[in-house]
């Protein structure tokens, strides 16, 4: 798909003579761009770092973004456009919502911290607009209106943005030597034995929090099928969201 950001072109045609000292170097929105997304969505992401990996001054970039939140802004929607969500091949409609989610949860757990731009506000409607007019088209010719449409996807988003800080939230813990299911189970167990009845019941599903919204997001498109009359493929679409 095109992407919303394109800048214009600034470079000829021809290769460019060579350039006189001190002249500023021609660049593309692209290109700094590329440059930024090649360092990383984090804080290693400065207007300096990207100058410094293009062979420019600082000052250049000013000519095509604000500062490093705009920068920061710009590649989180170019990373999420160029990101691959499904084509619509006229799979069924829970099929293909299936097929966007688990694209949309690899594409927010990913080594680019989009979930962190997410939650910072750096990243904006911007990169959504090409994804929303596709998914909107794809849901009305499968029969549903616009503003069903948005509201399942909606619906979708929310789901996996909360997987998506479960899971980091469990990669993190790992990281630091436990993981979710070790620290809930010991946290239950230094608790006096007849505290949390209710919870040591259940505390099988409350340790392992990892696949909730998987499960959830079956529910939901489950209970959907039902209530427009259509049988619901459900170990397919497990299947999806398990891959």
């Amino acid at each position: 798909m095109n992407s919303i950001l394109k800048a214009e072109d600034l470079s000829a045609a021809q290769p460019a003579p060579v350039r006189r000292a001190g002249r500023p170097r021609r660049l593309t929105l692209d290109q700094i761009l590329d440059a930024g997304l090649a360092i990383g969505l984090d804080n290693n992401l400065t207007m300096a770092a990207v100058a410094e990996r293009l062979g420019v001054s600082a000052t250049v970039l000013y000519g095509y973004v604000s500062g490093r939140e705009e920068l920061i802004r710009f590649a989180s929607a170019r990373a999420a456009q160029d990101h691959d969500f499904p084509e619509d091949v006229g799979q069924f409609w829970a099929i293909y919502a299936a097929q966007h989610a688990r694209a949309l949860f690899d594409l927010m757990i990913g080594p680019g911290g989009l979930l962190h731009q997410y939650l910072t506000g750096n990243m904006g409607p911007e990169g959504d607009l090409d994804r929303t007019e596709i998914w909107l088209s794809a849901m009305v010719r499968r029969g549903f209106s616009a503003d069903e449409g948005l509201a399942l996807l909606d619906q979708v988003g929310i789901i996996v943005l909360g997987g998506a800080a479960v899971h980091l939230n469990a990669v993190s813990m790992k990281i630091n030597g436990a993981s979710y299911d070790q620290v809930a189970r010991r946290a239950l167990d230094v608790r006096a034995p007849g505290e949390y009845p209710l919870l040591r019941s259940q505390i099988d599903a409350f340790a392992n929090r990892a696949g909730v919204w998987r499960m959830t997001l079956v529910r939901n498109l489950e209970a959907l099928a039902w209530r427009r009359g259509e049988a619901f493929p459900k170990p397919e679409i497990t299947a999806l969201l398990d891959a």
